[in-house]
């Protein structure tokens, strides 16, 4: 009979949510106010209830009552408003772990406790922390989002936001959980200015939001002009509902949508960036006006000291082939080394030469900047597509292959370890797979399917790391579609099919 006062509230968060997903502004905050108007007689009726019990004197009664009613409805405001921000671990893992119903409200209590320490750092925290995420076995989402957490606590925010959005992988879902996750990426997202990232988080629904992930979200939306943009009266509702109203006022004021760009006449700076080069950057009138190998290296100075993109990397690798295999740069080098008096062939050498320090210089900039190799067959664009094409499936190999002898080495490493190796891996491939191209893709996943199957097949039945194992085989099982690969789709199919053992409701 307790419980059904709990279960309605459960309800009517989850249409509050439901609702706040499918953009039904009116119809969230209608079960927003039903929800807390109904927590609200709860919680009096309970007051009552226990004044009675302690007036009769039957007090152990009445502390079952605040165990079975007050505590689920309150425990969380009391762990985000009171145990968070002074870093209560302890007591915010407790609290967590009781004000949660559920098959598993432990997992609620371990990502609790690990954002009291990600408010609050201390090193003792962490490793309590730490302690009850290790126990729990197998990994799942809340282990996952426990140790972002800590990372952030740590300062490093970039692991933090790589973890938080892997256990999206993970098929063990709480709710509860990943309503903190997206809470935290939102607020982090906020920080740094990254709207358009909220915004594609809040158009593909991938958290289930909380309040003040609404409002961001809400915020981010209208800042990047997005169609299903929040009015600036649902935005104040928003905000009104969302906590920490004082700190996201100057938000609410100054979310506008952008201004639309003006029309502008194309001028000579135009012509020159078509080819890749900042004329005013460079002090130079329009390339047109230059002869190829000036070209060249106009091109090449700016992309080394502007902004590299794709397009700025095409454009000079493009201008360097022109100018190696253009006549007039031919003719040039001949005179030259007539002039100096220079052996038979010291022409093709020195193009042999430019094009190597060329490619060398333009792939160590590629590299760092991870972009792709630029479609122009030459002397440069054949050797830096050759080099960043190798260098990078090289490196696959051999990140892949040290995965595979974590296998055979006699140390036993936690669940966690073995996820953030994985989750490295993938980026890392994915990573170079989008700058290489479907080349690439294709020549490196033989190796990733091998070793990832093998490491899956092993973390499944040697570890009874099932969702681990399942997210790797769901990967591997998108990149053999993405390829085309037969024999990896079925058997990816019927390794995705098998039944995986999840903690969550």
């Amino acid at each position: 009979m307790y419980a059904i006062p709990i279960l309605l509230l459960s309800r009517l968060h989850h249409y509050a949510l439901d609702a706040r997903r499918k953009n039904r502004t009116t119809r969230y905050f209608l079960w927003s106010a039903v929800a807390a108007l109904s927590a609200t007689i709860v919680l009096t009726v309970a007051a009552l209830f226990v004044y009675v019990l302690c007036y009769a004197g039957l007090w152990f009664l009445a502390l079952a009552v605040i165990a079975v009613l007050a505590v689920p409805l309150a425990g969380p405001l009391a762990i985000r408003h009171v145990l968070v921000p002074r870093g209560a671990f302890r007591l915010a893992y407790y609290l967590g772990w009781a004000s949660r119903p559920g098959r598993d409200p432990t997992a609620y209590g371990l990502v609790v406790a690990a954002w009291a320490v990600a408010v609050r750092p201390s090193g003792r925290g962490e490793a309590w922390v730490a302690s009850q995420r290790d126990r729990r076995i197998p990994l799942g989402d809340a282990e996952v989002i426990a140790t972002a957490l800590l990372a952030a606590a740590r300062g490093d925010a970039m692991t933090a936001r790589s973890l938080a959005r892997s256990s999206l992988l993970l098929v063990e879902n709480h709710p509860s959980v990943r309503e903190l996750a997206g809470e935290w990426l939102a607020v982090d997202a906020a920080e740094r200015g990254a709207w358009s990232e909220l915004a594609d988080d809040a158009s593909a629904a991938r958290w289930p939001a909380s309040p003040l992930t609404f409002f961001l979200e809400g915020v981010a939306a209208r800042r990047v002009g997005a169609p299903n943009a929040p009015s600036e009266r649902e935005l104040w509702a928003r905000w009104l509902v969302a906590p920490k109203r004082a700190a996201t006022r100057e938000l609410r004021d100054t979310a506008t949508p952008p201004p639309a760009p003006a029309p502008r006449v194309r001028d000579a700076d135009d012509e020159a960036a078509d080819d890749g080069v900042d004329a005013e950057a460079t002090g130079a009138v329009a390339l047109d006006e230059r002869a190829p190998l000036p070209r060249a290296i106009a091109a090449h100075l700016a992309f080394g000291t502007g902004v590299r993109t794709e397009e700025t990397l095409r454009a000079t690798v493009r201008a360097w082939d022109a100018a190696l295999t253009d006549g007039a740069t031919h003719a040039w080098l001949a005179r030259r080394a007539i002039e100096l008096e220079a052996p038979l062939g010291a022409v093709d050498r020195a193009l042999r030469e430019v094009s190597a320090v060329v490619s060398d210089e333009l792939g160590r900039l590629a590299d760092a900047e991870e972009l792709g190799a630029p479609a122009s067959h030459g002397p440069v664009g054949d050797s830096l597509g050759r080099r960043l094409r190798h260098g990078r499936l090289d490196a696959l190999e051999a990140g892949f292959t040290r995965w595979a002898a974590r296998r055979h080495d006699a140390e036993i490493r936690s669940a966690i370890d073995e996820w953030r190796e994985f989750i490295a891996l993938r980026d890392a491939y994915t990573a170079a797979v989008t700058a290489g191209g479907l080349e690439l893709r294709r020549l490196a996943f033989p190796h990733a399917y091998a070793t990832g199957t093998a490491m899956a097949a092993w973390l499944w039945n040697a570890r009874d790391e099932y969702a681990l194992a399942h997210a790797i085989f769901r990967w591997l099982l998108d990149e053999a579609l993405v390829v085309g690969d037969s024999e990896a789709i079925e058997l990816g199919t019927r390794n995705c099919r098998l039944a995986v053992p999840t903690r969550s409701d």
